[in-house]
């Protein structure tokens, strides 16, 4: 894609062909291309890359929610997950599911990385 992007411009640059002619060969309108070209003069051909899609992060489950609750476990442990989802709507306002919370924890967990052990020689040392 980001091939055909750059061909296109380059033929409104390069050959001369009108922006609408050209757009219309690509598969794109007049405004794709002047979206297509800026992004191409501020950031190169990299620029035309499509970003991953989808979320980009958690929507409900924040950091700064996450530490809240973190800190309700730390004063409580004994707090259960659905305990957690009330504490949470009654503060932020919105609902979240006992498992999503649990599973927000778990992330955020340092993850124990047992150091491995050495490899022992084998044999006679000389």
């Amino acid at each position: 894609m980001v091939q055909v992007k750059y061909e296109m411009v380059r033929r409104v640059r390069v050959d001369k062909v009108p922006v609408a002619q050209a757009a219309r060969a690509f598969g794109y309108c007049r405004q794709a291309f002047y979206e297509i070209a800026a992004a191409l003069d501020a950031g190169g051909p990299s620029a035309l890359v499509r970003g991953k899609p989808g979320p980009k992060g958690p929507t409900k489950l924040t950091a700064q929610v996450m530490d809240r609750v973190e800190g309700w476990r730390a004063v409580e442990p004994s707090l259960t997950s659905t305990q957690l989802t009330a504490k949470v709507h009654a503060e932020f306002g919105f609902s979240v599911h006992p498992r999503s919370i649990e599973r927000a924890l778990t992330r955020r967990e340092p993850e124990s990385d047992p150091q491995p052990e050495p490899i022992a020689r084998t044999g006679s040392q000389h």
